[in-house]
């Protein structure tokens, strides 16, 4: 809960560094008023709760991120999902920790914007990619294998596809800074191989997660009129 309160701290001081700057900008006169923003970027909090009962939640500080414009309608969609979840599993009798996996997802898909009133703006999309990974066991995860008489030699995953419906809702804080939540859903589903002196066993890992995004952004890109 500490982790988490001081995580909200420092998204509220850079909303508050966020509104100066773009009250600043609003001041310059035309120049920034006749902009239209094409993408936001900023700073936010995810919240990660794996679907499978051998994944742990978690959460972290994030790149927030926008893809958006002033007029409605239908585009595509780009994106980054990096994350780590913590898996366990049974060895023998006993479930274990199993290690750290590494995600590393690079998206693209398609989606509609609608802009309710004058500030407030809805989105859904759906993305597709391919997810790098990586795990790091745990360091009593070869100490299991050996109390039920196995050698462990190594653990790993491969690299596999994912699919990330979205939904968003964002809120103009200025013309070029927003607000908003995002709740997504990420399938996807990597190998895992455990290597002993008798063998190797696959193993599928249910990596599929629920997340909720909740950040502030501002505009980068402009295009004058």
């Amino acid at each position: 809960m500490a982790k988490i309160s001081a995580r909200l701290i420092q998204i509220l001081c850079f909303s508050i560094g966020a509104a100066v700057f773009a009250t600043s900008a609003h001041a310059q006169g035309d120049l920034i008023d006749s902009a239209v923003a094409h993408v936001g970027v900023g700073a936010g909090i995810n919240f990660y709760r794996p679907s499978s009962n051998d994944a742990d939640s978690s959460e972290g500080v994030v790149i927030a991120y926008r893809w958006h414009s002033f007029h409605s309608g239908w585009g595509p969609t780009f994106g980054l999902d990096w994350h780590t979840t913590d898996f366990h599993q049974p060895v023998g009798s006993v479930d274990v920790p199993l290690g750290s996996l590494r995600m590393r997802a690079l998206l693209a898909g398609f989606g509609h914007t609608k802009r309710l009133g004058r500030r407030v703006t809805v989105s859904a999309s759906l993305s597709g990619g391919y997810s790098f990974n990586s795990l790091t066991a745990d360091s009593g995860f070869g100490s299991a294998f050996s109390r039920t008489g196995a050698s462990l030699v190594g653990v790993g995953v491969n690299d596999c596809g994912v699919v990330k419906p979205e939904v968003a809702l964002w809120y103009d804080v200025f013309r070029h800074v927003g607000v908003g939540v995002a709740a997504a859903y990420l399938f996807m589903r990597p190998d895992e191989t455990v290597t002993t002196a008798a063998g190797s066993q696959l193993r599928h890992l249910n990596g599929d997660t629920w997340e909720l995004t909740t950040g502030v952004t501002f505009g980068v890109w402009k295009k004058k009129p």
